[in-house]
């Protein structure tokens, strides 16, 4: 559900630069979040477009949240979208598996990537969806390659150099989307002076609420605190993301690079 936005402003939901996590840590990870979905999708069908359960997602909400990143403009399976702040890629393959685009993820953190990398794999998606070690604010891409530009985990979307490279590899007419946690007492008056600044146009500020993620999720959280057990640096790692906002809501902003 989406209703107008007031009287907030833009944080992040997710600001993962404070945290490391190493090359061995991160691909013990995702074999350990390998193992608890092949063995959980035993007894439990895995979710639509979620092969690890969402253990992968970095978030701890329902996804369908997502939705609304596909609503702008007419969306075909042939769009191409760019995940600033990808992480393990989660996000980018339920969205690739709801909507059939391909989507390119892009993240600084090499060992993350590489996880990302591995989880890909062995979802069998590698014709779909991409990963990239890559700044957000240095993008090693073509300029206008891009028919949509999503920034889901907040933090970076406030930096001016990563929407000046948003606008530069979108489309003519293609779609922004960020996502960022309420905080208040403001508007979200910075982000939107620099979209306007970059040359964004049709900016839009939405609540979206967030829902409980679904059951068979917390069944597999579960199980990957237990394998994660002896590795307290990793499982750390992992859950620094699986909290909730202050908000049960988070912020939406849209905007058009002028055709």
């Amino acid at each position: 559900m989406l209703v107008p936005a007031a009287g907030v402003s833009f944080g992040p939901m997710v600001d993962d630069g404070a945290r490391q996590i190493d090359h061995g840590g991160a691909l013990r990870l995702a074999a350990a979040i390998v193992e608890v979905a092949r063995d959980l999708s035993r007894s439990v069908p895995r979710p639509r477009g979620a092969p690890y359960f969402h253990l992968d997602t970095g978030v701890p909400y329902d996804l369908q949240v997502f939705d609304a990143l596909s609503g702008r403009g007419i969306f075909r399976k042939y769009e191409f979208a760019l995940e600033i702040g990808s992480g393990m890629g989660g996000r980018a393959r339920w969205l690739s598996a709801r909507t059939g685009c391909r989507i390119l993820g892009v993240d600084p953190r090499a060992p993350v990537v590489a996880a990302a990398a591995v989880l890909n794999g062995r979802a069998r998606m590698d014709g779909q969806v991409d990963f990239l070690v890559a700044s957000p604010e240095r993008l090693p891409l073509r300029e206008r390659v891009f028919t949509h530009v999503w920034l889901l985990s907040g933090g970076a979307a406030e930096r001016s150099a990563t929407l000046r490279e948003a606008f530069r590899v979108l489309r003519r007419g293609g779609h922004l989307a960020i996502q960022g946690e309420l905080l208040e007492p403001a508007g979200p008056t910075r982000l939107l002076a620099a979209l306007e600044s970059v040359g964004f146009e049709e900016v839009e500020v939405c609540e979206a609420v967030l829902s409980e993620i679904p059951h068979a999720y917390r069944i597999a959280r579960d199980r990957l605190c237990g394998a994660l057990q002896q590795q307290a640096g990793v499982l750390a790692w992992w859950r620094a993301a699986d909290r909730w906002p202050a908000e049960r809501a988070c912020l939406q902003v849209f905007a058009r690079r002028p055709p």
